[in-house]
Parts: C-alpha cells; sequence; structure tokens
C-alpha cells in the first residue's frame, strides 16, 4: 500500500489530504491515484508522470524527476513549489514589504549572534540570497560576501531534470567559517545543492540560514525566523510576480 501525502492547500484541490493506493511501482501508483482521484491530474502530467509547473513530488525522499517510474513506492509528498513556475490561485499569498525584511534581518542575525557562531564570508545565493546577505553582512560586520548561483529551472514554469551550478562560487573560501545565506527554504533543493558545492571548496565550517522556512523543506536551516505555508511575495521581486501572475 503506497501513500500519497498532499500538503499546503492541493489537499483541498484533490479533495483528500491523504490518498492511499494498493500498487507496485510508481508508475501504478501514480495511474491508479490518478483515476481514483482526477484531481491530481492538476499537479502531475498522466502522461509523463511529472510533477506539473508549480508543484514539486518527492518520492520516499527523494525528488521524483531523479526516481525511476518502475521503482517501487511507498510514500509520495505532493507540495506548491514557492518560486518558479506557474502560480497556484489557490495559494495564500503574503506580500513582504522592506520593513519586515528589515525586522526578519535583524532577528536572524540576533539567533546568528546568540549561537556563537561567527561566520569569516557570507556567500548569498542568486537571485533571492542577494539582499539578505548584505542586510547580514552589515548587521554582523563581516566584510567578505561571495555569491552562487543554483538553478532549478530552465524557463518560466520549465523545470530541469536536477539543481545545477549556473554561477560558480565568487572568491576563496578555503579554511574559512561560511554562512550561506538565501532568503527562503521551500523543497529544499537549492539550499541542498549549494551546501554540497560550497563543502567541497573545503570551509573549516558552513551554517545555512533563511528569512523562511518550509515544513515540507528537505533542508531546515540552522537558522531561520518564520515557518509559513504561505507563497511569499518579496520585495526585490514584486515586478516579476505580477507580471508571472498575469500571464
Amino acid at each position: 500500500m503506497a501513500k500519497i501525502v498532499l500538503l499546503a492547500s492541493l489537499k483541498e484541490l484533490v479533495g483528500a489530504p491523504l490518498v492511499e493506493v494498493e500498487a507496485g511501482t510508481l508508475r501504478e501508483t501514480l495511474r491508479r491515484a490518478i483515476e481514483k482521484y482526477p484531481g491530481l491530474g492538476k499537479i502531475i502530467d498522466t502522461e509523463t508522470l511529472r510533477p506539473r509547473p508549480g508543484y514539486i513530488v518527492f518520492v520516499d525522499g527523494r525528488d521524483i524527476r531523479l526516481v525511476n517510474p518502475n521503482e517501487e513506492a511507498e510514500e509520495i509528498v505532493v507540495l506548491p513549489v514557492n518560486h518558479g513556475g506557474d502560480i497556484p490561485e489557490e495559494l495564500e499569498v503574503e506580500e513582504v514589504s522592506w520593513e519586515d525584511i528589515e525586522d526578519l534581518a535583524s532577528e536572524l542575525a540576533r539567533k546568528i549572534t546568540a549561537s556563537g557562531y561567527k561566520p569569516d564570508i557570507i556567500v548569498g545565493i542568486i537571485r533571492g540570497g542577494l539582499v539578505p546577505a548584505r542586510i547580514l553582512s552589515d548587521i554582523l560586520g563581516v566584510d567578505d560576501i561571495g555569491t552562487i548561483e543554483i538553478k532549478l529551472y530552465e524557463g518560466v514554469g520549465i523545470k530541469g531534470e536536477k539543481p545545477y551550478l549556473r554561477q560558480p562560487l565568487t572568491l576563496p573560501i578555503n579554511d574559512r567559517n561560511v554562512l550561506i545565506v538565501d532568503d527562503i527554504s521551500d523543497s529544499g533543493l537549492t539550499l541542498e545543492t549549494a551546501l554540497g558545492l560550497i563543502e567541497l571548496y573545503m570551509p573549516k565550517s558552513v551554517r545555512t540560514a533563511t528569512l523562511f522556512v518550509k515544513p515540507w523543506t528537505k533542508l531546515v536551516p540552522d537558522y531561520y525566523v518564520r515557518e509559513t505555508q504561505s507563497w511569499i511575495v518579496f520585495p526585490w521581486e514584486k515586478h516579476e510576480f505580477n507580471r508571472e501572475k498575469t500571464n
């Protein structure tokens, strides 16, 4: 018996928070589940068995795009993706102001300081982590700021097969304490990939920090301020959000 767990508002879209299907392979499980709950067809493509734009699916803890459809599946977790892709109308949207960002960054810095961790370098993940990284560097008094870019999408609404490095780390971090910063840990794939890549540069230590975290993320950062299920619109992306919403 395989179970499909629907997070956030997706349970209303399908009509159930949990779907159980008697099937062997992932392919059989999804096809039988879609037959029983047609609403799943709005989330998962019935032909390719891949998530539609705006959603991500984990199979026993792995991204479905990396799983052989003929493998057996016990637990399938379905959730909305925060950035890159069509905006599901049923998701609650929360717009964050610049004042909110200042308050969140100050609280994040307080948590980092209280833990006793003193980063030598802050690395912001392009694009969402750039502004929080700069604010944190100012509050914490860290002069060295680097960037790294991880991509999950080939274009708006077009998902890549897996996260990939688009822009390498821009400064040396060997034997130094590094703080990786992003705006939100949603699926956790971007932060997880950045962490793995940065560890290859042989830093002394690495910790991660975000302003927001989703309850279903694969990687909970070492430091964060708020947990949310909403679609967060940051002040530096409001025009992009409005364009995607109207397309």
